[in-house]
């Protein structure tokens, strides 16, 4: 079953942020689907994981 989960990552603020979390999501799912807005500063994940994608982000470097 695939589940979507929504971040708001305030320091989020450069396409660099976006591929950082990114690749962070993608090392725990390398399927997941990942929309970012840095307008919003939201970040959209489509994933069949149960990984702990906020700590993940959050090891990446961003608050979340």
């Amino acid at each position: 079953m695939t589940q979507n989960l929504l971040f708001k990552i305030p320091d989020m603020d450069c396409g660099a942020c976006v591929r950082a979390i990114t690749e962070a999501v993608h090392r725990l799912d390398a399927g997941a689907s990942v929309a970012a807005d840095l307008a919003s500063k939201h970040v959209s994940i489509d994933t069949a994981s149960a990984a702990d994608f906020g700590k993940a982000i959050e090891d990446a470097g961003f608050t979340g």
